[in-house]
């Protein structure tokens, strides 16, 4: 430690330290931009396209498109819970937040199984709040992880469309 007063000046005024496996995932956030970006935003049509054969679709079409867009939502879900797993076993997080990391991982699947038990529209309005806890869950764990805002305003974007697309299907849903 010294006692140079410009040290401590210099020192005060430094950014606090990235933590490594924050700084590893936004390297690759950004060496990857295109792809992830095509492959978020991609994973949004099958949301889309199905919401509005649900919406506008043929009613012989209009069935079957209504269980596709809810089995696909909760393989969405299922997706997301996993990244809680693997974020708990790769980022080593400290305290208890590794634990509640892989406990929350298997309920939003759970969560999403459940809505199952539902008719529709009932089953999308669930689907659309099991998404809407996972983002808070996720943005939640995503401060106490330290990691890169480009990755929550990546998952506040996608989550906010699918949330969108399963909403619009279930107002517009006629008696299927």
């Amino acid at each position: 430690m010294t006692n140079n007063p410009l040290d401590a000046a210099q020192g005060a005024s430094m950014p606090p330290t990235e933590a490594p496996h924050s700084a590893t995932m936004r390297a690759q956030m950004h060496t990857h931009r295109r792809l992830i970006n095509a492959l978020g935003f991609g994973g949004l049509l099958p949301f889309y396209g199905l919401a509005a054969t649900v919406a506008w679709g043929p009613n012989a079409f209009q069935e079957w498109a209504l269980a596709a867009l809810a089995i696909y939502a909760a393989t969405i879900v299922s997706f997301i819970g996993g990244l809680s797993w693997a974020f708990a076993l790769l980022i080593t997080p400290t305290g208890r937040t590794g634990q509640a990391l892989l406990i929350w991982s298997v309920i939003p699947p759970l969560l999403a199984a459940a809505c199952f038990l539902a008719q529709s529209p009932a089953r999308l309005w669930l689907l659309v709040m099991v998404l809407a806890i996972a983002w808070i869950a996720d943005n939640r764990f995503a401060k106490a992880l330290q990691l890169p805002s480009a990755w929550i305003q990546l998952r506040t974007a996608l989550s906010l469309l699918a949330i969108g697309a399963l909403a619009w299907a279930a107002s517009n849903l006629t008696a299927v």
